[in-house]
């Protein structure tokens, strides 16, 4: 893999084009069964942390510094809003995007305004709104702290009660918007 995409970025030099291209490289979860996802816990299928983090990498030459590291909470779904911008494309007339252009953050012009994110799988369920992660899964239940946990090992579940209540309603007010959205693809009762 490495070999492949230094092909592809070294085609863009000799293109003379790299200035012009946005390359986005990352991946739809975290590592599979046998990966070393430490310190993070979990890998794919899971909804903790080594499930569902994984590292983005962004090459942007004139516009994003080389070498330059964003630690600020984004998602995959910011990457068709940025695309679109950086193309200087419109979206279709009453399209409603849950991200947003990422640009101005991963250049360190603003801070995300992502604050929150939800998943679901199956009966797995899990909450990001900050820094505080909840997860009621097969694979285990907490909630955590990630600024000082980011391993989810803490469980702060009985010493932060009403924090717990607080993730479990904002799940469950995602979840009743999700039901009263139009269904917007094939996975809807995955």
């Amino acid at each position: 893999m490495d070999d492949a995409i230094g092909e592809i970025l070294n085609l863009l030099d000799q293109y003379e084009i790299a200035d012009n291209t946005l390359v986005i490289f990352f991946s739809d979860n975290g590592g599979g069964s046998g990966a070393d996802n430490q310190p993070l816990t979990g890998q794919k299928a899971m909804l903790h942390e080594g499930g569902i983090r994984v590292p983005c990498i962004v090459r942007y030459p004139g516009i994003i510094p080389q070498g330059t590291v964003c630690h600020e909470f984004l998602t995959s779904l910011e990457i068709l809003p940025t695309l679109l911008n950086v193309a200087d494309l419109p979206l279709p007339q009453e399209t409603i995007l849950d991200g947003f252009d990422m640009m101005p953050v991963i250049t360190g012009h603003r801070e995300s305004p992502r604050i929150e994110m939800f998943w679901q799988r199956r009966n797995d369920k899990a909450a990001r709104v900050g820094r505080w992660k909840w997860v009621e899964s097969d694979q285990g239940n907490g909630l955590f702290n990630l600024e000082d946990d980011i391993s989810e090992s803490n469980d702060l579940s009985t010493s932060h009660p009403e924090k717990l209540m607080e993730m479990k309603q904002h799940f469950a007010r995602w979840q009743e918007k999700m039901e009263a959205a139009e269904a917007r693809g094939p996975f809807r009762d995955y």
